[in-house]
């Protein structure tokens, strides 16, 4: 698979330690906001849309700087960033210190150090393995993103029950140390870039928008992808207010319920490649439009078993999220012109990254609406059945035939 097989052995395990920390941290800090500091519905939505709102602030940004630098040392920089805010975060609420602002603040300053090693690695990651390559690394990596959704929230939760909540901030930040430890480890020794100019920030942002805008399959990807995220960003911030709300879930309850969908979310991952072969590419995205319909399914579990519903939901509409970013980042790989890697990759995390805080700001807002119009259970049901909806509308970008959704190292890997 790799040109250095340790090196993307060393890669794939700092990425996966890196995916545990995102799902400890990301589900500690809002339960806490939820469980300890009794915040509304519309703090809810602020911090989970402010570790995304980094993207549309630095997102492309991002882009120009690193065209001209390696990018492993920007991973460990952004890996050790992020562990240094959780940790203080969780010192001084330990201490009595503690608030939404703070936790705001955190996330925030983790939002940033994201937006540089998401940028980064997708540049780094074409360095480490051949061309052909590419769709089984990025399976391979989904495939850990998908088993830290089924670890994470479950230990998480386990670790606010065992530990406090205010001190599982600062453990659950942990894994982010070996993940720089890991990115560290690798051998392979990256070309520094050097472009014959350095252009001007605002020329690679340009630069990095005509290039999505002018490969038409890219754009329509790109636009798809942004409504799936938006939907999505709905879908994430309410569902927690659920759990524990609506369904009375405590943290260790409240864990279990996004592990549960993980199960889905792992045999999407391991599956993609074969159905990709089987189905091609266009038919499997059309498909993947199912994370987003199952949930319209959710007022049955008002009628009958809510929890047993709910657990049903997570499960099936997990198993397509894999299938949606293996398959749309191996296109965006292959489709990147020679040069603009960064500026492309920069661009396309920019945009369909900024749609997630915008659909976390909105599903905190609705479901402060819904709850006071029609109840909390009924109100925050309503809200999730219309980010599933909005999610599932995505596929509508590419019902179209379109022979550059399947290039051959794709279905071929």
């Amino acid at each position: 698979m790799s040109r250095a097989p340790a090196c993307f052995r060393w890669y794939w395990f700092s990425q996966t330690a890196s995916f545990v920390g995102d799902r400890l941290t990301g589900f500690t800090a809002p339960s806490i906001a939820i469980l300890v500091l009794h915040a509304s519905s519309a703090e809810v939505g602020l911090l989970s849309a402010t570790g995304w709102l980094a993207y549309p602030v630095f997102g492309m940004l991002a882009g120009g700087p690193l065209a001209h630098v390696r990018k492993r040392p920007v991973l460990v920089a952004g890996e050790l960033t992020r562990l240094l805010a959780f940790v203080a975060v969780g010192a001084f609420a330990t201490m009595g210190h503690i608030s939404v602002a703070g936790l705001v603040v955190a996330v925030a300053i983790a939002g940033v150090a994201t937006v540089f090693g998401d940028v980064a690695g997708q540049t780094y990651l074409p360095t480490l393995v051949e061309p052909r390559s590419l769709f089984a690394a990025n399976a391979r990596l989904q495939s850990s993103n998908s088993l830290s959704k089924l670890v994470g929230p479950a230990l998480a939760g386990l670790l606010i029950d065992v530990v406090g909540p205010l001190a599982a901030l600062a453990v659950n930040a942990l894994p982010f140390a070996l993940s720089a430890f890991g990115q560290s480890r690798v051998a392979t020794v990256e070309p520094l870039p050097r472009p014959e100019r350095r252009d001007p920030v605002l020329t690679r942002i340009r630069d990095g928008l005509g290039q999505v805008r002018r490969i038409p399959t890219l754009w329509r990807i790109v636009q798809g992808s942004a409504l799936r995220a938006f939907g999505i960003g709905v879908v994430d911030t309410v569902l927690l207010l659920f759990a524990y709300r609506a369904l009375g879930l405590s943290s260790v309850g409240g864990g279990l319920l996004l592990a549960a969908g993980s199960l889905g979310a792992l045999a999407g991952a391991f599956l993609t490649a074969r159905l990709a072969a089987r189905f091609g590419v266009r038919r499997l995205m059309l498909a993947s439009g199912l994370e987003g319909a199952t949930w319209l399914a959710l007022p049955l579990g008002l009628l009958v078993a809510p929890v047993a519903v709910v657990v049903a939901i997570r499960v099936l509409s997990s198993f397509w999220l894999p299938v949606w970013a293996v398959l749309t980042t191996g296109v965006r790989q292959s489709l990147a012109p020679a040069g603009h890697e960064s500026a492309v990759h920069a661009t396309v995390s920019t945009i369909v990254s900024s749609a997630v805080p915008a659909g976390s700001l909105a599903g905190g807002l609705a479901a402060g609406a819904a709850t006071g119009w029609l109840g909390v259970t009924d109100g925050l049901a309503l809200v999730l059945a219309a980010g599933g909806l909005l999610a599932a509308a995505g596929v509508l970008f590419v019902r179209h035939p379109d022979r550059n959704l399947a290039p051959p190292e794709l279905v071929a890997a």
